[in-house]
């Protein structure tokens, strides 16, 4: 069913855009572990650490406790837009659990 009017997030940005879930994995080991390509259309993406354990994210594959960005258990979060973040917004990412692995949720958002 098409929107009577205009989807406002279109209109803010300009362009048609997706939400894409997990679009690689939603597990994230205790060793580097890839959960976004890179991708050159998106424009936002947000990671929450839904496991019981810390976990880092990063831009490369050393991510690690003295490499990353802290996810704390429970729902620790981090989000990228290219409106504040640039470039860091498309290059890929990965993942590191540090005590077992566990689940992730990643969600996309990429330009149509």
């Amino acid at each position: 069913m098409a929107a009577p009017a205009e989807i406002p997030a279109r209109a803010k940005i300009g362009f048609p855009s997706r939400p894409i879930i997990n679009p690689v994995t939603n597990t994230v080991a205790t060793t580097p572990t890839l959960i976004l390509r890179n991708n050159p259309d998106r424009i936002y993406w947000l990671i929450v650490n839904l496991s019981p354990y810390d976990g880092y994210v990063g831009w490369d594959s050393q991510v690690s406790a003295t490499r990353g960005l802290l996810l704390p258990a429970n729902g620790g979060y981090a989000s990228v837009s290219i409106v504040e973040d640039g470039e860091l917004t498309i290059m890929e990412v990965y993942a590191i659990n540090l005590t077992a692995s566990g689940t992730w949720m990643i969600v996309e958002v990429e330009r149509i």
